[in-house]
């Protein structure tokens, strides 16, 4: 290349073009000649000053390989302040403040930059390195070639400030408590007793812990490079990213007792056949598909800690007279109110109150015209009398001109809701369910018609507001069936009326359904009353389809299901209140283990199945999320 541009040069000196006075027409025509090249020879310089990705061929998949470092990898008596990596080709650091960690974790951040094929590393000079200890800097896929964005997956490197490495690991993965779903991006802390003034219980919410790793996609985790002792283990969904449970919003999970770590081994899986004898067979196993595994893996799950203290956590007018207040746990006794308005004193009441089957909501239904704004004291539970003042003019604004106009295209009669539909099950409860209170009903004149043949049924409000009216007759299997309430016979509290409402429907038969039977056994050591619900869906999304409760090993029958796939799913009831509870750190109670049968059951109508449940540890995988082994 040099030679070429001093020929170039020595071309221009020929054809005398420092010489206007001597230059030739024909020595025009190769000083044109002589400036194309040069033209060329520009391009085939800039283009070698700047790679780029060649085009054309296979698309690159090699990750960038590791050549070395300095200081080497897994260097004892470490006392550098700078550490340079090696690669093979050019890299750039992608996500690195997302994937990097490092265990134990530093009080000062590390300073990590790309430099041509290499990284650099640089510890703080404010950076106390604790002696005797081995620190592991996991690079996770942060480190990626320039053009594919190809990952040294899980690189780390690693330095002992004494004079060997420790080689011991905890090993496990964290999963949702109540789903059992794979918890990504948790931090998962080893503490050790070696505070003076803390206990060891306290340590996840004063200090930093000794070692650190965190979850993967799958919720698995590996701390690797730790020395022997005994540790508290304890998890944490780091909101705040500062290595302490010091947020209420933050998620934990905690060992019930202090874990030791264990030697690395290479296992291969149970999955890939294997012949002992053939020793070619097995070196090659060994070399492609051993993993190195620990013999015990730990388990933590996941829960948002509770906060004992009732609330309010939400207060909303759905309209001019209905008022709806929705509380942090299940009311135990009924919500104290009394209004603060100027004519709070009337004899009469200003509202009728509505609860919610699990007592965790609150309706009120106001009886007359109130002011634009009502204040209410309200006591709840445990919580302190506290003073609410809510606004309603401008919801009555918003809404009156809309009401309006409905009102004189339509007169307004009684909103509802019903469960028949064209096809009804014949072993249900009818229900009728009125958008308001009742005041006054009349059932003299309703009609219901059995096969064109007039019958006698039973109506009746089953709750204190009247809102929900049910309709009792022993449906027979395979009717048709004509079912009316007349308009004028059913007033709200409003004074509205309904208008007529009609159901025409067919029962069904009892071969339409199938049947499943649960032969369930309990763990031997079992204290707990056990909660089995019947649920369709997957993940999070679960549909309750019917449930029951036992104390030893049964039998459980549900019948009458349709034809569906459906999954059982088994909680220990520990706290006896029938359903799933969280966990206590400060009390050191775990959460109510879960299990979830691996296999969905197929139900079609006429068939009985049959299903033999074992509670085991390895049922606490919810097969909806699917975890790579």
């Amino acid at each position: 290349m040099k030679g070429i541009l001093i020929d170039c040069f020595l071309g221009y000196e020929k054809l005398n073009i420092f010489e206007p006075s001597k230059f030739t027409f024909m020595q025009a025509s190769q000083f044109q000649k002589l400036i194309a090249y040069t033209f060329i020879l520009f391009l085939i310089v800039v283009s070698c000053a700047n790679p780029v990705a060649p085009t054309g061929g296979p698309k690159d998949e090699t990750p960038p390989e590791f050549l070395g470092s300095e200081p080497v990898n897994r260097a004892n008596n470490f006392v550098a302040r700078k550490v340079d990596l090696v690669f093979d080709e050019f890299v750039v650091l992608k996500e690195l403040n997302k994937q990097l960690l490092v265990s134990p974790p530093m009080q000062e951040k590390l300073d990590v930059k790309t430099k041509g094929k290499g990284v650099r590393i640089r510890i703080h000079d404010e950076e106390v390195l604790v002696e005797n200890t081995t620190y592991t800097i996991y690079f996770g896929d942060a480190i990626v070639d320039l053009h594919e964005n190809n990952p040294s997956s899980n690189f780390q490197y690693v330095f002992a400030t004494g004079n060997s490495i420790d080689s011991l690991s905890i090993r496990g993965k964290v999963l949702n408590a109540e789903f059992l779903k794979p918890a990504e991006n948790v931090f998962v802390c080893l503490y050790i007793d070696n505070n003076d003034t803390l206990l060891l219980d306290e340590m996840p919410q004063k200090v930093r812990p000794y070692y650190v790793a965190r979850t993967n996609v799958d919720g698995i985790f590996e701390i690797n490079n730790i020395r022997y002792d005994k540790y508290l283990i304890f998890a944490v969904q780091d909101v705040n990213s500062n290595y302490y449970n010091d947020m209420p919003n933050e998620t934990i999970a905690f060992g019930s007792e202090l874990i030791l770590p264990e030697e690395v081994f290479d296992f291969i899986p149970d999955s890939i056949p294997i012949d002992t004898a053939n020793r070619a067979l097995m070196d090659s196993l060994w070399a492609n598909y051993a993993i190195p595994v620990t013999k015990q893996s730990h388990t933590l799950l996941l829960y948002q800690p509770l906060d004992s203290i009732q609330k309010v956590i939400r207060k909303e007018i759905l309209s001019s007279n209905h008022m709806q207040f929705e509380f942090k746990y299940p009311l135990k006794e009924d919500m104290k109110i009394s209004t603060l308005n100027a004519d709070s004193n009337r004899a009469n009441p200003i509202f009728l109150e509505e609860y919610s089957i699990r007592r965790d909501s609150l309706d009120l239904w106001f009886l007359e015209p109130i002011d634009d704004t009502i204040r209410l004291r309200i006591v709840v539970d445990t919580l302190e009398a506290d003073t609410i003042e809510l606004a309603l003019k401008t919801f009555v604004d918003n809404k009156a001109e809309k009401n309006q106009k409905k009102k004189n295209s339509k007169i307004e009669t009684i909103g509802y809701s019903n469960n028949f539909g064209s096809i009804f099950p014949y072993f249900s409860q009818a229900k009728v369910v009125f958008n308001t209170p009742i005041e006054s009903a009349n059932f003299d004149n309703c009609k219901l018609i059995e096969d064109s043949i007039p019958v006698d049924f039973q109506a009746r409000f089953v709750d204190e507001v009247k809102r929900k009216l049910w309709i009792d007759y022993p449906w027979k299997q395979g009717v048709k069936y004509h079912f009316e309430i007349p308009d004028q016979a059913i007033r709200d509290i409003y004074g509205i009326s309904n208008d007529t409402i009609i159901a025409d429907f067919k029962t069904t038969n009892v071969e339409d359904y199938g049947e499943l039977q649960i032969q369930l056994v309990l763990p031997e050591e079992n204290t707990s009353p056990w909660l089995v619900i019947l649920f369709k869906g997957a993940e999070e999304k679960e549909t309750l389809i019917a449930s029951s409760y036992l104390n030893a090993d049964s039998i459980v029958d549900f019948p009458l299901l349709k034809a569906d796939v459906y999954r059982i799913k088994i909680i220990e009831d520990r706290d006896f209140n029938g359903r799933w509870s969280s966990g206590d750190y400060s009390q050191k109670h775990l959460p109510e283990k879960v299990f979830y049968h691996p296999n969905s059951i197929e139900i079609k109508a006429g068939w009985k199945i049959n299903e033999l449940i074992e509670l085991k540890p390895i049922l606490q995988e919810n097969p909806s999320f699917k975890i790579k082994k």
